[in-house]
């Protein structure tokens, strides 16, 4: 209990000190972040200086430090570490490989792989592909970018901006901005319009940590303007590449999520139109993916009901915070000509949150408490305590043995955790929160 003690108190004076001397503080009025509100970034930062930040906010601080802590510790990624090769002939390509296809096992040589919807083949995590190693530098990216602006500490920036580099600017090692060998399958296709979900995170997650970096002394004019070309480039390539061009017509969580990715780096670009356009083909898509009790059908059919219905909504309920910015769009109240909702959709999930009530539709895993965020952003976004009730009883514990792997990313029990967690608590606020 000393030892728990006397790190909170160093964290409170690390944080005051921050609050008062920071030149680099990130303001309320700072460019507006894409899927975050700098208000509530700023609102959760003073809360922790001042020691009046709830238990769960301050838990997650913690788990963020831990984790960029470690990252500060870990080798700058790049696409160019793959062990397999793009049809392409350069590694500078992104290749990943399909999750739920399996070498066939009555043919000797394996191909053409087969699927098993939702059971995920070890050889599409591993080092011979970029899939995870993709996951992991967005998600270290993040972690140092914010643990740079809630601390103030400089090392978080300079780690994040040199990873950035790396990933993205250096000619030795930088990605070319296509997906054209994502999710591929062997013996069948190099790669997939399934494919362009991988770069959700370049707009999720890379996004909002660019615009926070924006003006910090680690991320020069110059590194901005490269990125800056290499994401117009990149979403030019989501925009006329046939595989993307057939991504964007999925009627599944798919589409919604090609709409959220091209929507957030739109935003980047400055692009209010684009947001514009990719919130009106979510909304055409809506009336087919949502029922008016709340069911998403195409999601339910998947052996991972649960899951895909969780993640669906995660892609709209992303772009209705966005929408919102953009021009005042109210997605979460968005009915369809049957009266289907995003609201009623959240209505169904949200009695499914802490898991002792059964879910009446198969499914090989769930993880309820990943709902709690999606309930604190509407809750926030429609100004109404709909959900609070379901957001103040849920626990965010880890088991103790477990502990250290918590903010592991590549746990995905204990990651969902922590992650919901600093979504509610953290980078949001719930809205009864002060």
């Amino acid at each position: 209990m000393k030892g728990r003690l006397v790190k909170s108190q160093i964290l409170i004076l690390m944080l005051a000190c921050v609050t008062c001397c920071s030149a680099y503080a990130v303001a309320p009025n700072h460019p507006a972040l894409a899927f975050m509100q700098a208000s509530e970034l700023a609102k959760v930062k003073q809360q922790l200086a001042e020691d009046k930040a709830a238990q769960p906010t301050r838990q997650a601080y913690e788990n963020l430090l831990t984790a960029a802590n470690r990252d500060l510790k870990s080798p700058l990624l790049s696409v160019t570490e793959k062990g397999m090769t793009p049809p392409s002939g350069s590694k500078h390509d992104y290749l990943s490989l399909s999750a739920y296809w399996w070498p066939d096992p009555n043919k000797a040589d394996g191909l053409p792989w087969i699927r098993h919807d939702g059971q995920i083949d070890p050889a599409s995590k591993n080092d011979q592909s970029d899939g995870v190693r993709l996951a992991t530098f967005t998600a270290r990216v993040q972690d140092l970018t914010l643990a740079w602006y809630f601390s103030g500490q400089q090392r978080y920036a300079d780690k994040a901006a040199a990873m950035l580099r790396t990933w993205f600017i250096d000619p030795q090692t930088r990605m070319n901005p296509n997906l054209n060998f994502a999710q591929g399958i062997p013996g069948k296709m190099a790669g997939r319009n399934a494919g362009v979900l991988d770069g959700r995170y370049f707009s999720i997650r890379i996004v909002d940590s660019l615009l926070l970096l924006r003006g910090n002394p680690a991320w020069t004019a110059a590194d901005e303007q490269k990125m800056h070309q290499w994401m117009t480039e990149y979403l030019n390539w989501l925009q006329n590449s046939p595989i993307a061009i057939k991504e964007s017509k999925t009627k599944n969580n798919h589409g919604n999520w090609y709409a959220t990715q091209v929507a957030g780096i739109a935003w980047y670009l400055d692009k209010p139109e684009l947001v514009k356009k990719m919130v009106a083909l979510t909304e055409s898509k809506l009336e087919t993916q949502l029922m008016p009790d709340g069911t998403q059908p195409l999601e339910l059919a998947r052996t991972r009901s649960f899951h895909y219905s969780y993640f669906n909504l995660q892609a709209v309920s992303l772009l209705a915070v966005l929408a919102h910015k953009t021009d005042g769009t109210d997605l979460w109240a968005y009915q369809t000509a049957r009266g289907a909702s995003v609201l009623k959709a959240l209505d169904f999930m949200a009695q499914y949150t802490d898991g002792t009530k059964p879910w009446p539709y198969k499914s090989l895993d769930r993880s309820g408490i990943r709902m709690i965020p999606l309930l604190s952003w509407a809750d926030s976004g429609t100004a109404k305590p709909k959900y609070e009730t379901f957001i103040r009883s849920a626990s965010f514990a880890l088991p103790k043995a477990s502990k250290a792997a918590a903010v592991d990313h590549m746990k995905p029990t204990h990651g969902a955790i922590v992650e919901a967690q600093r979504d509610t608590w953290l980078t949001s606020l719930p809205a009864w929160v002060n």
